[in-house]
């Protein structure tokens, strides 16, 4: 893929990213029924399209990549390192941030850096990646998720009676986290020869798939499915609409 690709997915995702931010700060933390409903709906079209751009995408591409620059290997190490990925955004999220939000309190900056995590290893993975149709699955997955997570981050800063300026500091941050992680795998994939160049692709697909599915599975369908008074016959429309989008990526593009 091409630089302009890359440029032009930075610009787009870094401006999701304030987008999603202004609209919570403006409207701060109370919001309509029926916005409450889009931001449902568009929560569990973005679990979909994580699910699928994790598993049929990245996962598949990190197989292969892995598989050529190890063909005697006979350990399915793309699955392996994606747990990994898997594993390590639970340990960030669910145990380090709550024991040091519990004992410190700095939640806000917390929140942005866990949030930063996810959002530079797909940044990464989408720089180094080589396959325009793996690349742009990547570039709607984080298109789909970035806004809603830089809303809900804005939202903690209103709740949390931040002052505006900080909390634009942070919100702008997080939006640059993942163009800096393209910028990152974009000069990886150029600076390293083609079999090194496969293993460290193979590698970063594989850990951001394994991140991809964490956000699918525990940060969005968990709690867009949890108990609730409203029905989940949207929601789950919705997940299979982001599902079945990311499947047709796959066989026509």
């Amino acid at each position: 893929m091409g630089s302009s690709f890359h440029l032009i997915s930075a610009v787009l995702i870094f401006a999701t990213g304030l987008a999603g931010g202004a609209w919570a700060m403006r409207a701060g933390a109370s919001t309509s029924s029926r916005g409450e409903l889009v931001i449902r709906m568009g929560a569990a079209m973005a679990g979909g399209v994580f699910l699928g751009a994790g598993l049929i995408h990245m996962l598949g591409d990190a197989s292969d990549n892995l598989g050529r620059a190890f063909p005697d290997l006979d350990f399915p190490l793309a699955f392996a390192i994606a747990t990994l990925g898997f594993v390590v955004v639970l340990l960030v999220e669910r145990v380090v941030f709550r024991a040091a939000s519990a004992a410190t309190g700095p939640y806000a900056y917390i929140l942005t850096m866990v949030l930063g995590l996810h959002s530079l290893l797909a940044g990464i993975a989408l720089g180094i990646e080589g396959s325009a149709i793996v690349g742009l699955a990547i570039v709607i997955a984080i298109l789909a998720h970035k806004g809603a997570a830089a809303f809900s981050l804005a939202v903690s800063f209103v709740k949390a009676g931040m002052a505006r300026k900080r909390a634009w500091g942070l919100i702008a941050t997080f939006s640059t986290v993942t163009p800096l992680g393209i910028l990152i795998g974009s000069l990886l994939g150029s600076a390293l020869p083609e079999r090194p160049g496969e293993i460290v692709e193979g590698i970063f697909d594989a850990l951001a798939a394994g991140s991809f599915l964490y956000i699918a599975a525990i940060d969005i369908i968990h709690e867009e499915f949890g108990e609730g008074e409203h029905s989940h016959i949207p929601a789950f429309a919705a997940l299979l609409a982001g599902l079945c989008l990311m499947a047709v990526l796959a066989i026509f593009v």
